[in-house]
């Protein structure tokens, strides 16, 4: 992820539980089968994500926040992230208001494939 136009990192949290969602678990919840998507590429950490949301359900976390993955995918994502992006499942709504708020459309919505 990117860095602010002053090259500084902002500020991340680093008191966050991180658990992967399972797509079933998702797909057996009333909400819509959708999901919220990144594209860490396209994100300017200008944090307008979270801002917006009506459920304070997104948050960029600190990248250690990742301790003790056995997954190779989430520690290369440590060592090359300056944040995490997280939405908390149990929250959002799919709303997409922070989707239309994305200055740079790094955010989507896309369908959950069953």
């Amino acid at each position: 992820m990117g860095k602010t136009d002053r090259g500084e990192h902002p500020l991340m949290f680093d008191d966050y539980v991180v658990q992967e969602v399972d797509a079933h678990w998702l797909q057996e919840r009333v909400k819509p089968k959708r999901h919220i998507g990144l594209t860490p590429e396209l994100c300017i950490l200008c944090r307008a994500c979270e801002d917006v949301c009506p459920w304070e359900c997104i948050y960029m976390m600190s990248p250690d926040i990742i301790k003790g993955a056995d997954s190779p995918n989430l520690l290369s994502l440590k060592e090359q992230s300056h944040a995490v992006f997280i939405i908390d499942d149990n929250e959002c709504t799919r709303c997409a208001i922070c989707v239309e708020r994305c200055p740079t459309d790094a955010l989507w919505l896309g369908r959950v494939d069953g």
